[in-house]
C-alpha cells in the first residue's frame, strides 16, 4: 500500500496516510479533521541527490607529486 499526501478543501487540513489504491480511488479515506471524503492529492517532488563525481584538482600537486594526500 502506498502513502498519499492529501489535502481537504473543506477545512484545509493536509495529511499523509497509508491507504490502498482502491480506498483512494473510491474516496473511502476520510479527512482526520472534518471527516470529508472530498480530498485532493498533493503532488510533492521527491528528494534528489546528485553525487559530485568531479574531484577538485590539488593546487599543490606540483610540489608533492604522487605522494600528495589530496590526490
Amino acid at each position: 500500500m502506498p502513502f498519499y499526501d492529501l489535502r481537504c478543501p473543506k477545512c484545509d487540513k493536509e495529511f499523509n496516510i497509508l491507504a490502498s489504491v482502491a480506498e483512494k480511488s473510491e474516496k473511502r479515506i476520510p479527512c482526520p479533521e472534518c471527516g470529508s471524503f472530498d480530498l485532493k492529492t498533493i503532488y510533492k517532488g521527491a528528494p534528489v541527490y546528485i553525487k559530485n563525481t568531479k574531484v577538485p584538482e590539488c593546487p599543490n600537486r606540483d610540489i608533492c607529486g604522487t605522494k600528495c594526500r589530496n590526490n
